[in-house]
């Protein structure tokens, strides 16, 4: 569930876990992008909630007011306690909970609103040969996208001009939070006259949505040209990202 990997994730970070669970922790995380993403989002404001909240008298009535707001949003059907004896409770800490509680559920309702939902179709019918290529089709398909992107980042090398292979390439590394590498295989892709130009511009955006970086999303949205296939989604984003 997403309220247990945020609060796994906030012990993590504040070190309240023994050697054992922070092991775990880490492997868990190498193939847990949802794990990823909350890691990134709680260090990312973590140092900036710190500068704005005092650590003594503020800290302290946070706690009073947390005993409240907290009760009123983990009521049913969902119950979060925190333990109240953890060491890195403070004001901080469960302004973080409770912010990615919030947030981190709206972020990715929208990424999974917004984002390509594409199927990778390359084997003809009838072709009696079954290529890394068609391989690579099926572990995309089946959202197996750690596999996937092995197999397409050695097709890349081998067909450095096959815009198709390129763009589900960075499909696959934005599924599994490589974004900026994804942007860096997408963005010659945009540059070149193919038809996955604008497909991956909106895939480029998608990246962007997925850090919360709306500029950089809407200036990706507004690339995309009326009457091409994610037109209508970018315009209708846009509106939700004023």
């Amino acid at each position: 569930m997403t309220e247990d990997k945020i609060l796994l994730t906030a012990r993590y970070v504040e070190g309240d876990m023994d050697e054992a669970e922070n092991a775990d922790f880490e492997m868990r995380m190498q193939s847990d992008t949802e794990l990823q993403e909350h890691l990134k989002d709680y260090k990312h404001v973590h140092q900036r909630l710190k500068i704005q909240l005092a650590p003594d008298q503020q800290d302290i009535a946070f706690k009073e007011t947390l005993k409240h707001t907290g009760a009123q949003y983990f009521a049913a059907p969902k119950v979060v306690s925190f333990k109240t004896n953890l060491k890195w409770l403070s004001g901080v800490a469960a302004v973080l909970i409770i912010g990615l509680l919030v947030w981190a559920p709206w972020r990715s309702n929208l990424y999974q609103t917004y984002h390509i939902d594409a199927q990778m179709l390359v084997t003809e019918r009838g072709a009696e040969k079954i290529t890394d290529l068609d391989k690579a089709a099926v572990l995309f398909n089946d959202q197996k996208y750690v596999e996937a992107q092995n197999l397409l980042a050695k097709l890349v090398q081998q067909q450095p001009e096959n815009a198709m292979i390129h763009y589900y390439y960075g499909l696959s590394l934005i599924e599994i939070n490589k974004l900026v590498e994804a942007r860096s295989i997408l963005t010659p892709v945009y540059g070149n006259e193919s038809v996955f130009k604008y497909d991956a511009a909106y895939a480029i955006a998608m990246s962007y949505l997925k850090e919360d970086q709306k500029s950089d999303c809407k200036i990706w949205l507004q690339k995309i040209p009326e009457g091409t296939t994610h037109y209508q989604k970018a315009i209708e984003l846009l509106g939700k990202l004023k």
